[in-house]
Parts: structure tokens; C-alpha cells; sequence
């Protein structure tokens, strides 16, 4: 969601829209490549299903036309919607988390990395739409046992979050107030826009999250 500093969401991006040419040969390392390949097709396409039609809405026939397929050679690669959407819940919050883990690894201030939290989701919403309304809307669609790991990350990322608004208060940055509540008021600002954002004809993502960042730092009151 962010331009300079979303790394792995560019990283992300290569590998989901990587080139799908066939390889030379074939042997163990090969297979796996074809493999990948071939899931990241069939997520793309379930996503953009998911988005348009909505998840219930999906059967597999519609996934495996999606991804040029045979619904038999489909279950070869993915056994069914609940693994696409965990799939998916599993790339939306690693990227979350990475471009997070390297902003503070780079020696980011708080205040650069909350604001890129914002970027880092306005670009998702920009780029992967489909991927986003499943991550939000679909969680408890998941399998029990699926949700369990899916939660404990969502729970250590907002807890991370929540340590990084603290820094930035202790810092002096922002004013004091309950970091907890000020990290879901971060969240809800950026997380509730693939509801409004509209990727295809509202300004680019990084224009809009500053737009939001702005809001959400300065507030609403004159000065």
C-alpha cells in the first residue's frame, strides 16, 4: 500500500503476477514452480470472483472456468473455496506484517510507520480489490482450525501497531491518549475504504492515504 516504502507489497506483487511461460525442463524444482504458478492463477481468478460476485456466491465450476481449468485438474492444486480463502487471508495480513517489520527494521520512526500502515492498505485495495473485501468480509467462512492462525496473526499485528502508536506518544509525537483505541481508530480509517475507495477512478492509493494520514494525525478542529 505504500510507494517507497512498500517493499514487499511490490514483492508480493511480482510473485502473484509473475510471467507464466512454461519451463524448459522438467524435474522436483520445476514441478514446484508449476505448482505455484498455477495456485497464484487460480487465486487471482477467485479473488476477482469473490469481489464481483461475492464468495457465497462462487462455486468451484466458476473457479476452475476462471482459471482455465478442468474442475478435476483444479482439485489437483487447491482442495476447495475454503483453501483460497485462507490463502488469501494468509497473503493480505504477511504483507501487512513484512512491510511493517521492515519499515522498524529500517530504523523508521513511529510516525513513518503508522502512516505507512495506511499506505500499505490503500494499495492493496488498489491492486488486489477481490483480495481484500474476502479478507475483511469472509473470515468467519474460514474452517475453524484455519481461523485459529489467521487470528493469532491479525491479533499479533494489531499488537504490534498498538506498541508502535505508544512509541510515538512516549516520543511526544502524537498527544497521549489510550494507544489502543487510537490504533483501531488508525485501522478504521484505512480498512473500512474498500468499501468507497474506488481503484479504477478515485486518485492513486498513495494520494488518498495522505489524504486519510492528514485526517487521522491533524484531526478535524481549527488550529
Amino acid at each position: 500500500m505504500s510507494a517507497p516504502s512498500s517493499r514487499a507489497t511490490a514483492s508480493e506483487a511480482r510473485d502473484i503476477d509473475a510471467p507464466t511461460t512454461q519451463p524448459r525442463k522438467r524435474g522436483p524444482k520445476v514441478d514446484v514452480e508449476q505448482t505455484l504458478r498455477r495456485k497464484r492463477e487460480i487465486l487471482r481468478g477467485a479473488a476477482r470472483l469473490f469481489d464481483k460476485v461475492g464468495y457465497h456466491g462462487v462455486n468451484m465450476s466458476m473457479i476452475a472456468e476462471a482459471a482455465g481449468l478442468k474442475k478435476p485438474t483444479l482439485y489437483h492444486y487447491i482442495s476447495g473455496k475454503d483453501e483460497i480463502l485462507f490463502m488469501l487471508h494468509e497473503l493480505f495480513i504477511g504483507t501487512l506484517r513484512q512491510n511493517t517489520d521492515a519499515r522498524l527494521e529500517s530504523g523508521a520512526d513511529a510516525l513513518a510507520v503508522l502512516r505507512g500502515v495506511v499506505e500499505d492498505v490503500f494499495k492493496l485495495i488498489h491492486d488486489y480489490p477481490g483480495y481484500i473485501r474476502a479478507f475483511f468480509e469472509h473470515f468467519r467462512e474460514l474452517d475453524p482450525k484455519k481461523q485459529a492462525p489467521i487470528a493469532a496473526k491479525r491479533d499479533e499485528y494489531v499488537t504490534l501497531i498498538i506498541s508502535v502508536v505508544r512509541k510515538a506518544m512516549t516520543e511526544g509525537t502524537v498527544r497521549k491518549a489510550d494507544p489502543t483505541l487510537t490504533a483501531h481508530c488508525l485501522f478504521g480509517i484505512c480498512n473500512w475504504a474498500y468499501q468507497w475507495y474506488r481503484p479504477h477512478k478515485d486518485p492513486a492509493p498513495e494520494v488518498i492515504a495522505t489524504k486519510c494520514w492528514n485526517i487521522f494525525l491533524n484531526g478535524l478542529a481549527p488550529r
